[in-house]
C-alpha cells in the first residue's frame, strides 16, 4: 500500500511540478522575448532616426554648399562688374586728368597713319 500511495503522490507531484514549471519557463520565456523584440524595435527606431538625422545634416551640407557657390558666383560677377566700371571710369578720365599727353597721343598717331615712311625716324631706337 505505501508502494501504491508513493507512486501516486510521486506521479501527481511530478505533474505539478511538471506544469508550474512549464507556466513559469513560458512567462520568463514570453517576457524575454517581449523585451527583446521592443529592444529590437527601439533599436530599428533609432537606426531610422539617425539615418533620417544623416540625410537632413547631408541636405543641409549639400544647400549651404550651394549658397556658398552662389555667394561666391555673385562675389565673383560683382567684382568683375567693378572692375569693368573701374576701367570705363579711368578711360572716361585719362583725357580730362592728361590733356596734353591726349592730344600729342592723337596728334602722333593721326601723323603716322598719313606719314607712316617717317615711323623709324621720330620713334627713338
Amino acid at each position: 500500500m505505501y508502494k501504491a500511495l508513493h507512486k501516486a503522490l510521486y506521479k501527481d507531484l511530478y505533474k505539478a511540478l511538471h506544469e508550474a514549471l512549464y507556466k513559469a519557463l513560458y512567462k520568463a520565456l514570453h517576457k524575454a522575448l517581449y523585451k527583446a523584440l521592443r529592444i529590437e524595435a527601439l533599436y530599428k527606431a533609432l537606426r531610422i532616426e539617425a539615418l533620417y538625422e544623416a540625410l537632413r545634416i547631408e541636405a543641409l551640407h549639400k544647400a549651404l554648399y550651394i549658397e556658398a557657390l552662389y555667394k561666391a558666383l555673385c562675389i565673383k560677377a560683382l567684382r568683375k562688374a567693378l572692375r569693368i566700371e573701374a576701367l570705363y571710369e579711368a578711360l572716361y578720365r585719362v583725357p580730362t586728368i592728361f590733356p596734353i599727353a591726349f592730344i600729342y597721343a592723337s596728334a602722333l598717331y593721326s601723323y603716322l597713319i598719313f606719314y607712316p615712311f617717317f615711323l623709324p625716324y621720330i620713334l627713338p631706337t
